[in-house]
């Protein structure tokens, strides 16, 4: 049976107008929301109350998105609300723990918030131990050492067993090599409240003074206090090492490399162990991989 072509064509017709009209009937795309644009616009400007309420708009329109909270915390850092700021930026954290405007202005407004702090503590208990030790740490954060030094043990003074003093303070001795000081400010630590940074900075004062085998002790209670510290499994092997246990200096060594390989210390060891036992192979490898490391952090000339 022909069809007529009058027929077909209406009917192709009919097809595509119907197309048309439910193509026509689709809704149209939503709009983009400009409230955070003007916010910001509006904050430039200055005008604080027109970005807070296009901001908190945004934000209740979309609660779990992180720039909308960032720029409701520059409005409160603005008037100087930090503890308002800090806590859209905390949000802001849960929602995008990566964004680095988040993280930005949260380091900013900890910082603040703490300085904050220290002022009134200081306004309130001037002289006081936790007030010469915070001040001990604001010197060392500015590569103020000396003064650093004279702040926590102005706070030991006030309080000897501070550990928060005791232990920085110690540190800045180790670092200068007057271990003599710092094994005496380790102790009184240890005896406070045994930790991993005493008993590492004992090790490796007593290592640097030649007691090899204090040193292995010391640092033995550094690696069970925190079993992830390739530097203190490092000179636990050294130490082993020099004082003849070379098998257990091997395999503290090899904690160490495998914790931390970018370390050239431990390989340097490892090679000198190596060699102690005669396996030139793996000697001049370990050398070889220590150089290298050394060369690769070592600044251009």
């Amino acid at each position: 049976m022909l069809i007529d072509r009058r027929v077909l064509v209406g009917c192709v017709l009919a097809v595509l107008l119907l197309a048309g009209a439910r193509a026509g009937a689709q809704p149209p795309a939503p709009r983009p929301d400009t409230r955070l644009v003007e916010a910001q616009r509006a904050l430039t400007r200055g005008e604080l109350a027109r970005a807070f309420e296009l901001g908190s708009a945004y934000v209740k329109a979309h609660p779990r998105e992180a720039p909308g909270r960032v720029l409701l915390a520059r409005v409160h850092l603005e008037r100087d609300e930090l503890d308002q700021a800090y806590e859209e930026l905390d949000r802001a954290l849960r929602a995008d723990p990566r964004n680095v405007d988040v993280l930005a202005y949260l380091g900013l407004v900890s910082g603040q918030l703490a300085a904050s702090a220290f002022e009134h503590l200081a306004t309130e208990a001037p002289g006081s131990a936790r007030v010469l030790q915070l001040q001990g740490e604001t010197f060392e954060a500015q590569d103020r050492r000396r003064d650093a030094e004279t702040a926590y043990q102005a706070a030991l003074n006030v309080q000897p067993d501070l550990l928060d003093a005791l232990l920085p303070l110690a540190k800045l001795k180790r670092i200068r090599l007057a271990c003599e000081d710092a094994i005496a400010l380790y102790e009184r630590a240890e005896a406070v409240k045994p930790t991993f940074d005493s008993a590492f900075g004992l090790g490796f004062c007593l290592a640097y003074m030649q007691d090899d085998a204090a040193a292995v002790t010391r640092y033995g209670q550094a690696v069970k206090r925190d079993p992830t510290a390739a530097v203190a499994w490092s000179g636990l092997g050294a130490a082993l090492v020099k004082v003849g246990r070379t098998t257990d200096g091997v395999a503290a060594l090899k904690r160490a490399v495998a914790l931390e390989p970018g370390m050239s210390e431990p390989w340097y060891m490892l090679g000198m162990a190596y060699q102690a036992t005669g396996d030139t192979v793996r000697s001049k490898a370990a050398f070889a991989k220590a150089e290298e490391l050394r060369a690769a952090t070592s600044p251009p000339r």
